[in-house]
This record gives C-alpha cells, sequence and structure tokens, in this order.
C-alpha cells in the first residue's frame, strides 16, 4: 500500500518513451504539477546564467560575497548591429523557461541553432515587460519593478542570448538572469519558430487562465475535524486500498481579526503569527518523513495571515490555507480547532514516483560575517522546486543583497548562481510593494523601508532544479546593517524514496520577533509642523518616506535663488537659553543657506552631498522668550559640485535648555 506525494492538478504517470521536446510540450508543464511527481523524462539539467559578479568565480582571491552584479557577461562580440553583449551561450538539445531583469533596456536577440541572424529581436522592455503578444500576462510581467518572463523557448542544438545598450555605449548595468534546461544528447527537440505563438494560441490561452484561475479539486472533503490542546496531536490518516495522491489539502484555523489581534500582546499564544507557528505539521508517506514545518509557514503566509493566491498556494483572510495534502498536526499553544479537507485520486505508483517534501530552517544571529544559509542539503534523487522567506529586520537598510545558488551532483561551483534576494523571489530594486503573480509573491512588506517582517516566496514550477545524487541550494545572509536579524525559510522538494528526511523545527525560532516600529526623536520640533510666516521664492511642502527621518518626514524647501527666504515660526515653551541642534537633509541638489534665529545669524551651511542622507547641526547658543521666534533661512548659491537646485530640507530642531 502506497501514501504517495502531493500532487495539485491531473495525475498522470510518465511515459516509457520521452515525446519529442517542443513549444506543444512544454506549456502543459507550466500548469501541471503531477509533471513533478515522477522522474523527468525526457531527464534535464536546470541550471541559470545571469549578471553575478565575476569576482565570485573559483581562484585565489575569490569573493563568494562579491556584490558587483550588474554588466556582467560571457563576451562580447562585434556584429553588423553592432557590439552585442552575450548573456546566454547554450549548447543544446534545452530550453529556456525563464528570464528576469531588474532593468531591461536596448535590444534583446535570440539565436537559435547557430543562425547569423536573430530568431527573436525585441525591445528588451517590450519582451520582459508583458508588451508583445502572447507573451503578456500571466507570462511576461512586472513584478514589484522586477521583470518576468515565464514561456518555453526550445532549441534543438544551440541558443545564444544577446543584449545591447538602449543608446549605444555598453549596458554596464543590466542586471539578467537566464534560466534553462538541458537535455541529453539525443534527446529530440524542435526549435522554437515565432510561428508556435499562433501554432498553439489555444492551448496559451488554456494555460493562461489556470495559471490565474488555479482551483481545487471538486472532490474536496472534510477528512479531520477537531481541537488541539497545546502539546497533543490531530492525526489524518490516509489508508487507500491502493496507491493514491492528495491533489488539494486544505486546513482551516479560525483566526483572530486585525483589530482583535491589535488588542493582545505581540506574544499571546493567540495571536495569529503565534497560531499558525505553534502548529507543526508533520507528513510522513509508506514510513518516511516528508515534511516538518510550522503550518503557517508550510502554507507560505509566515507569519500571520497575509493572504494571498498563485498556482500551488492559497491563503484567505479567514484562516483558509490551501495546497493539496493531508497531515498531522503538532500543537504548542492553546487549544486550537482545527478542519482538514483533502481531495484523494487513485494514483499509478512506480518505480521513477517521488513524495513530496518540504523542511523549515532558519536563524537569529548577526549578520556579520556574510555567510550563505542552507535551505536545503539533501542527497537522493529529485526535484527542488521552490521556498518562502520570512525576514524580520530590527532596521529599515535592505536585507536582501544575497545570491541564491544551487549546487547540483556534487557541484564544486554552483550551476545556479543568482544576483540578490529579491532578484531570486522576482522582483527587483528591495521594493516594497506587495505582489502575487501565480509562480510568486510578497505578501507582506511592514517598513519602513526594509524594516519589519518580510514573506516573499518562490514556486519553481516550470524551472525545477532537478538532481540525481544531491543538492544544495542557498542563499546568501547579506544585510546592509550589522544587526541582528531573523531569516526563516521553508524549502520544498520532491525525491526518490529513501532520500535525505526534513530536519526537526526548531522551536527556538517559532515565536516571531516584536520589532517596536521607530518612534520620532524625543523632544523635537518637527519641520514638517511648522508654520511658513513667508517665503519670497522657490516651492515648499512635506516630503514623506524618509524613515531616517524622526517622523519619518521633513519641510522641503526647492529651486530657491539667491537672496530669497524663507521664514519659519518657532514654538518656545519656556524663556531661557538653550543650544539648538538641527537636523538637516544633505543630498546632490541642496545649496548653501545661512540662517538667523530671533534675528541672530548663523553660518552658512553647504547642504551638498554626493549621498543623501541626514546629519545634525549644531545652530549655536541662544536667549529666547517664551512664544514664538522665527528662524530665517536664506539662500545663499550652491556647491560647484551640486546641482543648482538649491534645496532645503528641515527634518527637526532640538532645543536643549542650558
Amino acid at each position: 500500500m502506497k501514501i504517495v506525494c502531493l500532487s495539485l492538478i491531473a495525475l498522470t504517470s510518465a511515459c516509457a518513451i520521452a515525446q519529442e521536446v517542443s513549444v506543444k510540450s512544454l506549456l502543459p508543464q507550466m500548469t501541471d504539477l503531477s509533471f513533478l511527481t515522477h522522474r523527468p523524462n525526457p531527464a534535464f539539467k536546470m541550471a541559470q546564467y545571469s549578471s553575478y559578479d565575476r569576482r565570485s568565480d573559483p581562484g585565489p582571491n575569490s569573493d563568494p560575497f562579491a556584490n558587483g552584479d550588474a554588466g556582467n557577461f560571457i563576451r562580447v562580440e562585434n556584429t553588423p548591429n553592432g557590439k552585442e553583449y552575450v548573456m546566454a551561450d547554450l549548447k543544446g538539445p534545452g530550453t529556456v523557461v525563464r528570464l528576469w531583469s531588474a532593468n531591461p533596456s536596448g535590444t534583446i536577440r535570440f539565436y537559435f541553432d547557430g543562425e547569423s541572424e536573430p530568431r527573436i529581436k525585441a525591445k528588451m522592455s517590450d519582451f520582459l515587460t508583458g508588451k508583445i503578444t502572447p507573451l503578456i500576462e500571466p507570462f511576461g510581467y512586472t513584478a514589484s519593478s522586477g521583470a518576468n518572463v515565464y514561456f518555453p523557448f526550445p532549441y534543438a542544438k544551440s541558443l545564444k542570448i544577446t543584449a545591447d545598450a538602449a543608446n549605444g555605449g555598453t549596458p554596464t548595468s543590466l542586471y539578467y538572469h537566464v534560466g534553462y534546461r538541458t537535455y541529453a544528447t539525443g534527446t529530440k527537440v524542435k526549435t522554437f519558430v515565432w510561428e508556435d505563438f499562433s501554432i498553439n494560441k489555444a492551448t496559451i490561452a488554456n494555460v493562461a487562465d489556470r495559471l490565474t484561475h488555479p482551483s481545487d479539486d471538486a472532490s474536496l472533503k472534510t477528512i479531520g475535524y477537531g481541537s488541539i490542546k497545546s502539546g497533543a496531536r490531530l492525526t489524518v490518516a490516509l489508508k487507500q486500498s491502493i496507491s493514491s495522491a492528495v491533489r488539494t489539502l486544505q486546513v482551516k484555523i479560525p483566526v483572530l481579526g486585525a483589530d482583535d489581534a491589535k488588542k493582545l500582546a505581540w506574544e499571546d499564544p493567540r495571536q495569529p503569527h503565534n497560531v499558525l507557528r505553534n502548529l507543526i505539521l508533520h507528513v510522513s508517506f509508506d514510513a518516511e518523513d516528508c515534511i516538518d514545518a510550522p503550518l503557517g509557514d508550510f502554507f507560505g503566509a509566515a507569519p500571520g495571515i497575509n493572504p494571498y493566491e498563485n498556482l500551488p498556494m492559497t491563503v484567505t483572510a479567514d484562516g483558509t490555507l490551501t495546497c493539496r495534502f493531508v497531515m498531522p498536526f503538532e500543537n504548542l499553544g492553546p487549544e486550537i480547532p482545527v478542519t482538514v479537507n483533502a481531495a484523494v485520486k487513485p494514483f499509478p505508483w512506480g518505480p521513477n514516483t517521488y513524495h513530496f517534501h518540504a523542511q523549515w530552517l532558519g536563524e537569529h544571529a548577526r549578520t556579520r560575517p556574510f555567510r550563505d544559509m542552507t535551505f536545503l542539503d539533501v542527497k537522493g534523487e529529485g526535484y527542488f522546486v521552490g521556498s518562502n522567506l520570512h525576514v524580520a529586520s530590527p532596521v529599515p537598510e535592505w536585507w536582501g543583497e544575497g545570491d541564491e545558488k544551487a549546487r547540483v551532483d556534487g557541484e564544486s561551483f554552483p550551476s545556479t548562481f543568482g544576483t540578490g534576494s529579491e532578484d531570486y523571489y522576482g522582483y527587483a530594486w528591495g521594493s516594497t510593494e506587495l505582489f502575487t503573480r501565480p509562480y510568486h509573491a510578497q505578501t507582506r512588506v511592514d517598513g519602513p523601508g526594509s524594516m519589519g517582517h518580510t514573506s516573499l516566496n518562490r514556486w519553481q514550477i516550470f524551472d525545477p532544479i532537478s538532481y540525481t545524487s544531491s543538492i544544495k541550494f542557498t542563499l546568501e545572509m547579506w544585510h546592509w546593517a550589522d544587526v541582528v536579524a531573523t531569516f526563516v525559510h521553508t524549502a520544498y522538494w520532491y525525491a526518490e524514496p529513501g532520500g535525505t528526511p526534513p530536519s526537526a523545527v526548531d522551536k527556538q525560532l517559532l515565536l516571531p520577533p516584536k520589532i517596536e516600529p521607530m518612534k520620532p526623536v524625543e523632544g523635537a520640533i518637527e519641520g514638517e509642523n511648522l508654520e511658513i510666516a513667508s517665503k519670497t521664492g522657490g516651492k515648499t511642502e512635506i516630503q514623506g518616506g524618509f524613515w531616517k527621518c524622526s517622523g519619518g518626514k521633513q519641510l522641503w524647501w526647492m529651486d530657491a535663488h539667491p537672496g530669497e527666504k524663507l521664514v519659519l515660526k518657532i514654538p518656545v515653551a519656556d524663556a531661557g537659553t538653550y543650544e539648538v541642534v538641527g537636523n538637516f537633509c544633505q543630498a546632490g541638489d541642496y545649496g548653501i543657506h545661512k540662517m538667523m534665529i530671533n534675528g541672530r545669524a548663523v553660518d552658512p551651511i553647504d547642504f551638498y552631498s554626493p549621498n543623501l542622507d541626514w546629519n545634525k547641526h549644531v545652530l549655536g547658543t541662544f536667549t529666547l522668550p517664551k512664544g514664538t521666534v522665527m528662524l530665517e533661512v536664506e539662500c545663499v548659491g550652491h556647491n560647484p559640485a551640486a546641482d543648482p537646485r538649491q534645496m532645503f530640507g528641515l527634518d527637526y530642531l532640538l532645543l536643549t535648555k542650558k
């Protein structure tokens, strides 16, 4: 009797004889998750070309954490089109399945099977952002500043992909990924032709519909229901007389709404983020441990309930978690009612069938020194099919410069080497914008900046990393700040029975850390709250979104001319002698200004800086009356190195009584 791996869509057995690889044969794999339950036929190796920093290459001076990940190419070729920069040089037979860029520009060209003229030539920004039919959403799109294309481009012999600069020169700033499968020599592959778009029009439309409207099996029914007391288990067993597979798993956990949760302490076990962490999901199939992860993390919802829907997972605001599986639960919190629904169907188990696995790992530690965090390190045979990541960062600085690295079957150097954590998850520039797409999502970003809790996932369904003896998948811990932060992650993989089991959950990491929001400087007189007494030129506004500012905002005066003045009313609570300190913006277009407080002049200050920042300046010691005094700001000019906009930005004033 077999109780077999998770499979989300229709289940089919692998064919004994591999069919010809073509756009037609590959398109259904974009939504058919049963494809992942068997050894691939034909077999392939998944790898990635990217613009990673070549200083990470092996050698005596190798720096595995080098971060210059843009504008690095295989080589430069002189062509009738001018200089072309080779992004990927693939030897077939194979298939490109994913392309990504943070900043597509110029022209992208595809040269198939040694052609001298490109079969695909397009404006890269159009090609990668869903502006060329049929590579429109959900095949091509922008997700939180990241440009993505998921579509099969098969080639029988070879494929070369090149880029050039938008206006000549060198595309030195281009970030890119090219994900591809390589098949064994002799595999029959039908090379992509432009007509494949029209020939497969109906299939493309069907795949698009299934990517954007994932559906659960109609036979979904309740198989387990009960309340789990602290430390107890709710076990649901599937005992089928024939080999079977769970096609859909749905778990319902009643959770508090946001308003009620706010009334509770962060550590309260009734908080949704604690409920979903304290329910531990254990799954075994055929007497093998296969899954060990907190319930919320397994469904990609951590921390708490962060609703989203993509192809393999769905989380709704009412606490309904959908994957497609049956599992026992161990509870570490209060008594929790649980409903388990599943769809179970007969399944043709065979010698090439894989079990589904997941494990939860992480660390709460300093971000220095830089290091590789292990998501998965297993032996056996199977596929790596994705991960989710929950980061809890105590500061707004960007935490995700780290590159993903996949070493397959004992590779000494990764065949997949990325360009940044957000790039791996399919977005770019550390964007805080939430998004949901069929294969990836960013479901939570607290802010300001990258501070607080962030939740991400990526499912490698069309680009699974196959392995025949071992795989090690890591992501660099590369945070701009030297702080103590929490990185916890769930890795998902399919594996032949007898492979490495999942690691046990580290219960010391279950409680998500409480991260206090940034508070205004105590006693500060905020620039954005000051009344303007008069202004003789330029424009003023309140500018927000700056985590380095007290209160996140500043008073902004721009485009003033020399001699023009801005006069502000400063409240003074009590008469006395005060040291006055101001926190001011400094940047490349800020000017030189002199100030006067209550009629007494302050030496001019040059607020130019090549980098945007806020700095404190002691303006002096002043005897001030109770009530209102005037701060007069006069534009003097600008530093020769500055853009001549003569800007002025006041975050706050601090009056310290002497």
